[in-house]
């Protein structure tokens, strides 16, 4: 399966980048493709969510900070205090639940993303001690410095 980026215009959808474009050139004239069009999520989001994680593993406190051996450790104990985990049973009857993904696969709508993005606030809000607005300016000035410009 292809996957290329298009921007829509006037005339209708047109490839949005070079990589893009050159694989259009690979289709034939003529003929009939299938496509699912869909608004990729923004990157810009998944910076914020990078520098959420990140901000608060950076300056967790010591009551947390023992617990988690790595970011990643982290990152999933988050994700299953926000409610973005899935359950399923295991082959000996258990109720076993996980943290799933935040890549763009794994939730490619910013609407959605969004959703998990405020639990994700809120949990990290909790575990710092601060208002969820003050949050939120510390970790667009995080972003800034350590991923570039947000917005």
């Amino acid at each position: 399966m292809a996957r290329m980026f298009l921007k829509r215009t006037l005339s209708g959808f047109v490839p949005a980048d070079e990589a893009s474009l050159q694989l259009c050139k690979k289709f034939k004239q003529g003929e009939a493709y299938r496509a699912d069009v869909v608004k990729p999520r923004s990157y810009q989001h998944h910076k914020l969510c990078l520098a959420l994680l990140n901000l608060t593993y950076d300056n967790l406190p010591e009551k947390y900070a023992k617990s988690y051996a790595s970011f990643d450790q982290f990152r999933y104990a988050v994700a299953m205090e926000a409610g973005h985990c899935e359950s399923f049973v295991s082959l000996h009857g258990e109720i076993m639940t996980q943290p799933r993904s935040i890549s763009y696969d794994e939730i490619p709508d910013d609407i959605e993303f969004g959703k998990v993005m405020a639990a994700m606030m809120t949990v990290c809000a909790r575990i710092l001690d601060v208002a969820e607005p003050q949050l939120a300016i510390e970790v667009s000035r995080y972003a800034d410095a350590h991923y570039g410009a947000v917005a």
